[in-house]
C-alpha cells in the first residue's frame, strides 16, 4: 500500500492547475490571484501629503464601515412596520398545507432586512425586562461624521498648535473620516496602530500610515518572539479605538507620526528645522498621544464644539423618525424607558430637542423628557456602575442650574418660598403616585439628575435586580462591559457599521466567494499536510524522489498563497486598510471576540428594536466547535 504522503500526493497534485483555474476563476483566466487592491481607498496617503485626498472621483464605488454613517437612516422601517399582517388562511382554506402558506408569508413579512436586524449572542426573554435604557451619543444620536467628526479634528489641530506648540502646518490637514475602523489598538509607545484576532495574536500594524512588514510585525508582538514576552495589550502604553469619537484622534495621531518620521529625515538631510518642528522630532509617541487626547479634551471643557453644534444640530446630527415609536412602544408595554448618557444636561437638551421635535435655540422645550421615566447626565460611566458613593444633583430643565439632593430626594434650601417647598413635597411623592395612577391633573415630567451611581437608578425604576435592566449603548467598554460584569444588567450593543458588514457579506455569498474560500482553504489543508507528513518520513528515511517532492512543495507554496490571497481580497471588499471588522484573518477579530463576550443583543442601530414586539424572546445560536464543522474557511 503506498504510504499517507504519497496517496494526498496522487490525489492532490494530479491536475493540480487545472482545478485550482476551475476553484478561483479570474479575468485572465489562467488562476493567477488577483492583486491586493491597495488603492481602492483615497486616504492611503503618500508619505508627506497628510490628510491630502484626491477626491471622491477616484474612489467610484468604493465603501467602507464608516462611509455609511454619512447616509441618512433608512427610511423604510417605519412604512415596514405599518405593514397589516397575514392574519387568514388564503380562499378561508384550513388545510395544513394552506397554513404552512401563511406561516411562510408570515415569516417573510416579519423578517427584518438585514439591517435592520437585531442578533443575538445570549438568549434574553424581553417579557422579564422591566427597564430599557439608552445611551446617546451614537446610540440615540447618530453623528455625521463629515461634520461633526471634522469639526471635532479641526478644533483639535487648533489646540495642539496655540496651546502645545505644535507645527503649524497641520493647520493645514485634512481628516478622511473613512480610513480608520473600531476595534483597532494604538501602541503608543511605538506609534503603531494594530489589529489583532481574539486570541491577541496581531494580524495588521502600521506604523503611522505605512504597513509594517511581517517579520517586524512578528518580532515585535507575537508572544512567542517578543523580548517582554506575552503581551496584553492593555497597559498604559495601549489604547483602544473602541468608539466612534476615538477614529480622528487616532487618525491624527498617525499624521503626526508621519509628520514626525519626515522632519527627523529633513532634518538629518537638510537642517533648517523651526523651533516647533525639532520640538515634534524628540517628543515620544506616547506624549504625541497624550497631548492629542488632552487637546480633545480640551474641546469638550472650553464649549467650543457644543456650541458649534447647538448652533446648527442638524448640520452635525442625523434626525430619526423611528426613535419617538420605539420609545413609545417600549413604553405602551409596560417598560420603564430611561436615559443614561455621560454628556451634560445643556448639550443633552439640545441633542434630544433635534431628535424629537427638531428644534433648536431658543425654541427648544424639556417636553422631550416626557418619553423617559428617567434622565440621568453627566453620569460618568463606567464609574457610575461602581461608585455607589457618587453625589447626583437634581438638574432645573429650565436654567440648567443644579440643586443638591439627599441621595436623590429633593432639598429644600434655607430660605426657600413656601411655593417651593411645597413643590418639592409634590416632586419626592410624584413615582409613588405615578405607580398608583395617580396624576393630580398635573403633567408628569421625567426628571433630569447629574451623576449619581446605578443604585440611584435602580431605586427611582423600583428595578430590584440587574436581570431586569436592558442597557443600549454604543461603547464596548464604558456601556458594555462594565454593566454587564458589575450589575448583570442585560446589554445591546449598538454597531452602525455592521449595515456595511452586512452588505459586503450579502455580496460575498452572492458571489460564493466563501465557498471558494473554504475550498482553498481545504486544498491548502490537505497539501500542507501532505508535503510535513512526507518531510518527517524522509527526515527519517528517503521514500520519495527528488522530482515528486519539489512538486509537492510547489503546490503547498501555490496552494498556500492563493489561499492567502483570496482572503486579503475578500477582506479588501469591507476595507482596503483594516478588512472586515469582525474578522481577523480566519479568526474573529478582538473587537468581535467582546462583542460576543458581552454583548446579548448586537444591531446596527437602538431604531430597529421598533421592527420586533417588545416582547420578544430573542434565541441565541447553537454554539459550534471546529469538530462540529463539515467545512471550515
Amino acid at each position: 500500500a503506498l504510504p499517507i504522503w504519497a496517496r494526498l500526493v496522487a490525489a492532490m497534485c494530479s491536475g493540480a492547475q487545472q482545478r485550482q483555474t476551475q476553484l478561483r476563476p479570474t479575468a485572465n483566466g489562467n488562476g493567477a490571484p488577483p492583486p491586493f487592491r491597495r488603492d481602492a481607498l483615497p486616504s492611503l496617503l503618500p508619505h508627506g501629503q497628510f490628510g491630502q485626498r484626491r477626491g471622491h472621483a477616484s474612489r467610484g464605488d468604493a465603501r467602507t464601515h464608516v462611509t455609511g454613517l454619512s447616509d441618512p437612516l433608512p427610511e423604510d422601517l417605519l412604512a415596514w412596520t405599518d405593514r397589516p399582517l397575514v392574519t387568514h388562511l388564503k380562499d378561508g382554506s384550513k388545510t395544513r398545507g394552506a397554513a404552512g402558506e401563511v406561516a411562510e408569508r408570515l415569516a417573510e413579512q416579519l423578517t427584518p432586512s438585514p439591517a435592520n436586524r437585531i442578533f443575538c449572542n445570549r438568549s434574553l426573554n424581553m417579557q422579564h425586562i422591566t427597564a430599557v435604557g439608552f445611551d446617546m451619543d451614537y446610540t440615540l444620536a447618530m453623528y455625521k461624521p463629515e461634520t461633526f467628526e471634522v469639526l471635532a479634528y479641526t478644533l483639535t489641530c487648533e489646540k495642539l498648535v496655540n496651546v502645545y506648540g505644535y507645527p503649524r502646518e497641520i493647520l493645514q490637514y485634512e481628516y478622511d473620516h473613512e480610513y480608520m475602523v473600531r476595534g483597532l489598538v494604538v501602541d503608543k509607545k511605538r506609534g503603531n496602530i494594530l489589529k489583532m484576532d481574539r486570541h491577541k495574536y496581531v494580524k495588521v500594524a502600521r506604523h503611522g500610515f505605512r504597513p509594517m512588514d511581517a517579520e517586524t510585525r512578528i518580532k515585535t508582538y507575537n508572544a512567542t518572539t517578543s523580548p517582554g514576552g506575552v503581551d496584553r495589550f492593555d497597559g498604559s502604553n495601549y489604547a483602544n479605538v473602541d468608539t466612534l469619537f476615538s477614529l480622528g484622534e487616532t487618525y491624527l495621531f498617525c499624521q503626526l507620526v508621519e509628520l514626525k518620521e519626515q522632519l527627523i529625515e529633513r532634518g538629518r538631510e537638510a537642517g533648517g528645522l523651526t523651533e516647533a518642528e525639532m520640538a515634534l522630532t524628540t517628543k515620544p509617541f506616547i506624549d504625541m498621544y497624550s497631548e492629542i487626547r488632552a487637546s480633545v479634551d480640551l474641546c469638550h471643557r472650553d464649549g467650543s464644539l457644543k456650541a458649534a453644534v447647538a448652533s446648527d444640530p442638524e448640520k452635525y446630527i442625523h434626525r430619526d423618525d423611528a426613535l419617538v415609536p420605539m420609545l413609545k412602544s417600549l413604553r405602551s408595554a409596560g417598560k420603564k424607558v430611561f436615559l443614561l448618557t455621560n454628556s451634560l444636561w445643556d448639550f443633552t437638551n439640545v441633542v434630544m430637542n433635534h431628535l424629537v421635535h427638531g428644534a433648536s435655540g431658543e425654541d427648544k422645550t424639556a417636553e422631550w423628557t416626557e418619553l423617559f421615566d428617567a434622565v440621568v447626565t453627566g453620569s460618568c460611566k463606567p464609574g457610575f456602575f461602581e461608585n455607589e458613593r457618587a453625589a447626583i444633583f437634581e438638574v432645573d430643565v429650565e436654567t440648567s442650574a443644579l440643586k443638591n439632593t439627599d441621595d436623590g430626594a429633593p432639598m429644600t434650601p434655607i430660605g426657600a418660598s413656601a411655593a417651593a417647598s411645597q413643590a418639592d413635597a409634590f416632586l419626592a411623592t410624584a413615582g409613588a403616585r405615578a405607580g398608583e395612577g395617580k396624576n393630580d391633573g398635573v403633567a408628569m415630567h421625567a426628571k433630569a439628575y447629574q451623576g449619581g451611581s446605578y443604585r440611584h437608578l435602580h431605586s427611582m425604576l423600583g428595578v430590584s435586580s440587574g436581570a431586569q435592566v436592558l442597557y443600549v449603548g454604543d461603547h464596548i467598554y464604558g456601556d458594555i462591559l462594565r454593566s454587564k460584569k458589575t450589575l448583570g444588567w442585560r446589554t445591546m450593543l449598538v454597531v452602525p457599521e455592521l449595515a456595511h458588514e452586512m452588505e459586503c457579506l450579502e455580496r460575498a455569498m452572492e458571489e460564493d466567494t466563501l465557498g471558494k474560500l473554504r475550498d482553498l482553504r481545504r486544498r491548502r489543508t490537505a497539501l500542507e499536510d501532505a508535503l510535513q507528513l512526507a518531510e518527517f518520513q524522509m527526515s527519517v528515511e528517503k521514500t520519495m524522489d527528488d522530482d515528486a517532492y519539489d512538486a509537492l512543495v510547489r503546490d503547498a507554496t501555490e496552494a498556500r498563497l492563493s489561499h492567502r490571497e483570496e482572503l486579503r481580497r475578500m477582506h479588501a471588499e469591507f476595507h482596503p486598510i483594516w478588512g472586515q471588522m469582525m474578522k481577523a484573518g480566519n479568526q474573529n477579530s478582538r473587537f468581535a471576540h467582546q462583542l460576543e463576550r458581552y454583548a446579548c443583543l448586537y444591531t446596527s442601530h437602538a431604531r430597529n428594536l421598533l421592527a420586533y414586539s417588545p416582547a420578544k424572546s430573542y434565541r441565541g445560536l447553537s454554539d459550534a466547535m471546529p469538530h462540529d464543522m463539515d467545512e471550515n474557511v
